[in-house]
């Protein structure tokens, strides 16, 4: 139950202090400065072939570009494999990176960019749409040829299938101005296709034996669910870009819930009070183990979940959201890294104390529980842009834009989908702060 109106400041002060604890083991918290031995000059060390396409690519990839500057200190440091698509700004990143592509010698880079299906998802309006796409996209980029033109955000297995995009890939190949094919996948849309699953989708693709390239989400907490697909990927020879390598970020948001709670003397109702309590009591579990292995930073935990697919052979280029040249330095210094002892059992730690928090992408079982058939990985996802990624108009705009109910539901429902989480996490408690957070009509929980 929610706390008493005289206790709610005490019960949110202390939980302010095991948050701020849980990390900080000292002054600097896990939102600290950046490790001092991260910030070297490397670049590049490690190229793994991606797949089929026989290129070799760089082990760390940028992920959408944030501005020209962070995109000419990364392909200045090695990386040659850059992600883009017609969704981020419109076009606006692929006209950034058109700019950026004149100043450097274009055979030595793989372009990666990406096209949106017709309204619902299913499919392309037809094989002209498709040309018309690419060839707007490679103006756009002021680049004669991609390397590879992608389906953006397939849900399902009709997309994949879909004759429309093959047909237009196929003359785009002749013409040479599209030299490989690829399909990203953040998961299925359950609530459109109640049998899909991520996996379920992927494989469908890999069957058509017409992909050369996925974009997947791989990391330390959906591995098991990944499986499947990378098994696919090296029968076919398909190359592998990951995205959302890190998912260890979430908890952090709590601190800024708490105080602002605090601030303002608001008892965050019972929902929120179960949700941080249960917080509280892992935080204090884990704060031992932190401080045994000298981890005082939240950089060094991403860093750990960063390498654990870094050094996986079968994920071929690891597409980072690098936003700073400072991030640049960092996330640089990993390439070629491999796992120490003391970071796989760190990771382990936080799948223990920390899983409640992370939604394992690709898994169903929360939607499949969902009576109002809310498309919980969705949502999710629309949140990460808006917490993470800091990308909060176009979360919103995202989330406005899904047809239907929303996550208001979760805010009186019993926890079905909680229930039937094989992995114990806090589904519904996370489905009503993304809500709380989407929506136009009420005050951000971040």
């Amino acid at each position: 139950m929610a706390p008493q109106s005289h206790n709610r400041r005490d019960f949110l002060k202390n939980l302010s202090l095991a948050v701020l604890g849980t990390s900080a083991l000292g002054s600097s918290s896990f939102a600290g400065a950046v490790p001092r031995n991260s910030l070297d000059n490397r670049g590049v060390v490690n190229h793994k072939i991606l797949g089929r396409t026989g290129f070799r690519v760089s082990d760390v990839a940028s992920g959408a570009p944030k501005n020209e500057t962070v995109l000419k200190a990364m392909l200045d440091s090695g990386v040659n494999f850059i992600d883009t698509g017609y969704a981020y700004g419109k076009g606006n990143n692929e006209r950034m990176v058109g700019k950026v592509l004149k100043d450097y010698d274009r055979s030595k880079l793989f372009v990666n960019t990406k096209l949106l299906p017709a309204e619902g998802g299913e499919g392309f309006k037809s094989k002209d749409d498709v040309i018309r796409q690419t060839r707007e996209a490679l103006d756009r980029l002021q680049t004669d040829y991609a390397d590879c033109v992608m389906i953006h955000g397939a849900d399902n297995s009709k997309v994949v299938e879909d004759a429309a995009f093959h047909a237009g890939m196929d003359q785009l190949k002749a013409e040479g101005l599209v030299r490989s094919t690829g399909v990203s996948c953040h998961g299925s849309a359950w609530y459109k296709l109640p049998d899909e699953s991520l996996d379920q989708v992927l494989l469908t693709a890999a069957d058509t034996d017409q992909f050369d390239v996925f974009l997947m989400t791989y990391n330390f907490y959906n591995a098991d669910l990944a499986e499947k697909v990378f098994k696919a990927c090296e029968k076919k020879n398909i190359g592998t870009a990951i995205m959302k390598s890190s998912p260890v970020q979430i908890y952090k948001l709590l601190e800024k819930a708490v105080a602002r709670y605090e601030e303002q003397g608001e008892d965050p109702g019972e929902d929120y009070y179960a949700y941080l309590n249960r917080y509280k009591e892992r935080a204090q579990k884990a704060r031992a183990f932190f401080k045994k292995y000298g981890y005082t930073t939240d950089e060094e935990l991403i860093n750990a979940a960063i390498i654990y697919v870094l050094q996986d052979p079968r994920a071929h280029t690891v597409c980072l959201d690098i936003r700073s040249l400072e991030d640049v330095k960092r996330y640089l210094a990993l390439s070629g890294r491999s796992l120490k002892s003391s970071q796989a059992r760190l990771l382990k730690d936080h799948q223990e104390h920390f899983g409640f928090l992370n939604c394992r992408i690709g898994c169903n079982a929360c939607e499949r529980a969902c009576p109002y058939h809310l498309p919980v990985n969705t949502i999710l996802r629309y949140n990460y842009y808006y917490q993470n990624k800091k990308d909060e108009k176009q979360a919103m705009k995202l989330y406005a834009d899904l047809p239907g109910k929303k996550a208001e539901l979760c805010m009186s429902c019993p926890g079905y989908c909680e229930s039937a989480c094989p992995y114990g996490v806090s589904a519904r408690s996370l489905m009503a702060m993304a809500h709380q957070n989407l929506s136009f009509d009420r005050e951000s929980f971040a």
